[in-house]
């Protein structure tokens, strides 16, 4: 079935600090990549792996990433997973889509990183005047009201901004959008943060699961998924969820998208039963 999930992918080029627009089109939605950035990510970041590791499965030059959201078109709906830093060429992203920020009712976030939450706000202002903002109850709790230690300007900002339309909250494993064309299930990915949330989008004939911030390099992390980035909040939790994920999609054959994936950002991965993975981007 994998095979026949994607109609077309279109690619413009990508330089770093430049917009990529990925469109991958579903059977019964539409599924697009903004490419905010392009990078390497470098051995100093995975200070966990060995110098074989990284000798083995590291470029020399760092492995291949983007920082990254995904724009789902069902229907009449248009629902935003993570907004990005925020800057000039994520906004600039969407505009080539058509998308104006009033259209969009739902925004998903994976987690609430800077580079997740940046493009929720226009300036101080509400980029989103229409858009509920959802997030697991165990990042909200995390990051606003329980833990003033964790809170941001930024986040305070948006929650100003915002008001309840940031407050609402869900659980894993719960439906947090359903039309006629497309769901979406939240799943639990915790460990990179402690609400890290995972989306599985799925129709009457595709699916697409969204992980987030789950590997932050393709290259070394799917083949040793024991290794962990810098970022990653929980170590231990972080690959726990990283490996029932990977299993998950490779026993249900779905596709997989990252946000700092390289780009096309959207693969199938495959085990080799020895504890490694591999991941096939689509061409």
């Amino acid at each position: 079935m994998t095979q026949n999930l994607f109609l077309y992918l279109m690619f413009f080029v990508s330089i770093i600090f430049s917009t990529t627009v990925i469109v991958a089109q579903q059977d019964d939605f539409k599924a697009v990549v903004i490419n905010e950035t392009v990078r390497n990510m470098g051995a100093e970041i995975f200070a966990s792996a060995g110098p074989a590791t990284i000798k083995k499965y590291l470029p020399e030059n760092g492995a291949p990433a983007s920082m990254s959201s995904f724009v789902l078109f069902a229907g009449d709906d248009v629902v935003l997973v993570d907004a990005g830093l925020g800057g000039s060429h994520w906004v600039k992203g969407l505009t080539d889509l058509g998308v104006k920020p009033e259209k969009i009712k739902l925004i998903l976030l994976t987690h609430m990183h800077g580079d997740h939450i940046g493009g929720l706000l226009d300036g101080n202002n509400r980029r989103f005047p229409n858009a509920v903002v959802l997030s697991a109850k165990l990042e909200y709790d995390y990051w606003l009201p329980q833990n003033t230690k964790a809170r941001t300007p930024k986040l305070e900002n948006i929650k100003t901004a915002y008001g309840n339309d940031f407050s609402k909250t869900f659980e894993f494993d719960e439906q947090v959008f359903a039309n006629t064309s497309m769901k979406i299930k939240a799943l639990n990915a915790v460990g990179h943060t402690p609400g890290h949330t995972a989306f599985l989008v799925e129709s009457s004939k595709s699916r697409l699961l969204i992980v987030g911030d789950l590997l932050h390099a393709a290259a070394l992390q799917f083949p040793a998924p024991d290794i962990c980035s810098s970022y990653d909040m929980e170590p231990k939790d972080t690959i726990a969820s990283r490996k029932r994920i990977l299993d998950f999609a490779v026993k249900e054959n779905i596709l997989i998208g990252g946000m700092h994936f390289p780009v096309p950002n959207i693969g199938t991965v495959k085990s080799n039963g020895q504890g490694s993975y591999e991941f096939f981007p689509v061409k």
